[in-house]
C-alpha cells in the first residue's frame, strides 16, 4: 500500500461488516461491499442489507448502494458518494479491482473452511474461525471482553461467540413460502400477537417486547426460517451501530493504518535505566 488511504473490500453486508464500511468510508479510504446472496440479515436497520433489496440503504447517514453494473461500481468509487455493494461471484471481483485490503466480515458459520490471505497485501479476519497467518494476515476480535483488539501471527485464535444480555432464539416460519410483514422494526408486540404471515398463516411473537428485526417483506422463506429477533426490553436498540461494533471497526481502521506507516510494537526494553527511552 502506498498511502494510508486504501482500496478496501468487505465481504459481508451484517452489522459488523457494515460498521467497518461506514468507518472505513469516513476515513476516506475507497471501500466496497461483496454480498453474493440474499442477506439473512433480521436487523437491518442497524446494517446496509436493505441496498441489497432496494437498491439503496442509508446507516447514520452513510448510503449505501448496490451496484450491479461496472459503471454504478466506478461511479461509487470515484465519487465517494456512496458504498458500493457488489453482487457478483468474489473471484470476478477480486479480478475486476486492484484491492489493497480485504477484510473477512462474513460472521455466519460456513460450511467449508474459507481463508483470504492472499487475496491482497494486507487480509484482515473477524469470522470466529480467523487466525491470522493461516486464514488472514491480521485478525480483529469480534466477541470476548475486548472487541477491536488486533491479533498478529502467533497470537492464536480469538475468543469464540456468546451470547448478548437479553438475547433469545429468533421468532421462526412455522411454514414454508411468502412472508408479509404486518409489525415493523421497533414496533412493541405481546407474546402471541401476530408480527407477520407467511401464505396467510400466523407468525407469532414467542415473547412481548420490542422487534429488533424481522425479515424483509415479500421474501420466500422455508419453514424454521428465522423471521424476527424480539428483545425483552422496550428500549433495546433497533438502528444503527451498536458500540461493540463500532470498536470493532476502529479496530480495523487502526490495522489498516498501522500496516500502511509500519508496525512498531511497544517493547519494554526499549526503556533505559532511568525510565525513558534511550537517545
Amino acid at each position: 500500500m502506498s498511502d494510508r488511504h486504501s482500496c478496501v473490500l468487505i465481504l459481508g453486508i451484517g452489522e459488523t461488516a457494515s460498521a467497518i464500511a461506514r468507518e472505513l468510508f469516513l476515513a476516506d479510504h475507497i471501500v466496497a461491499m461483496h454480498q453474493a446472496a440474499p442477506p439473512p440479515d433480521l436487523r437491518r436497520k442497524m446494517t446496509f442489507s436493505d441496498a441489497w433489496f432496494d437498491g439503496s440503504s442509508v446507516l447514520e447517514g452513510v448510503e449505501a448502494r448496490r451496484a450491479d453494473l461496472v459503471a454504478e461500481f466506478m461511479l461509487g468509487l470515484r465519487s465517494r458518494m456512496f458504498i458500493p455493494v457488489l453482487t457478483h461471484p468474489l473471484q470476478q471481483i477480486l479480478e475486476r479491482w486492484p484491492w489493497e485490503v480485504v477484510v473477512d466480515a462474513e460472521m455466519a458459520p460456513r460450511r467449508e473452511p474459507f481463508g483470504v490471505r492472499n487475496l491482497a497485501g494486507l487480509t484482515i479476519g473477524l469470522s470466529p474461525d480467523s487466525i491470522a497467518g493461516e486464514s488472514c494476515d491480521l485478525v480483529v476480535d469480534a466477541f470476548g471482553k475486548d472487541p477491536g483488539a488486533i491479533r498478529r501471527p502467533g497470537e492464536g485464535a480469538g475468543p469464540a461467540p456468546v451470547p448478548e444480555p437479553g438475547e433469545s432464539e429468533p421468532a421462526r416460519a412455522p411454514v414454508s413460502g411468502i412472508f408479509s410483514m404486518i409489525k415493523d422494526i421497533g414496533n412493541i408486540v405481546e407474546a402471541g400477537e401476530a408480527f407477520g404471515a407467511i401464505d396467510g398463516v400466523p407468525a407469532l411473537a414467542p415473547q412481548a417486547g420490542r422487534i429488533r428485526g424481522v425479515i424483509k417483506h415479500g421474501r420466500a422463506v422455508a419453514a424454521g426460517t428465522p423471521l424476527a429477533d424480539i428483545a425483552v426490553s422496550t428500549a433495546a436498540q433497533v438502528a444503527g451501530m451498536t458500540p461493540r461494533n463500532r470498536l470493532i471497526a476502529r479496530g480495523v481502521a487502526f490495522a489498516i493504518e498501522m500496516q500502511a506507516e509500519g508496525w512498531t510494537p511497544f517493547s519494554w526494553d526499549a526503556l533505559n535505566e532511568d525510565g525513558g527511552y534511550p537517545g
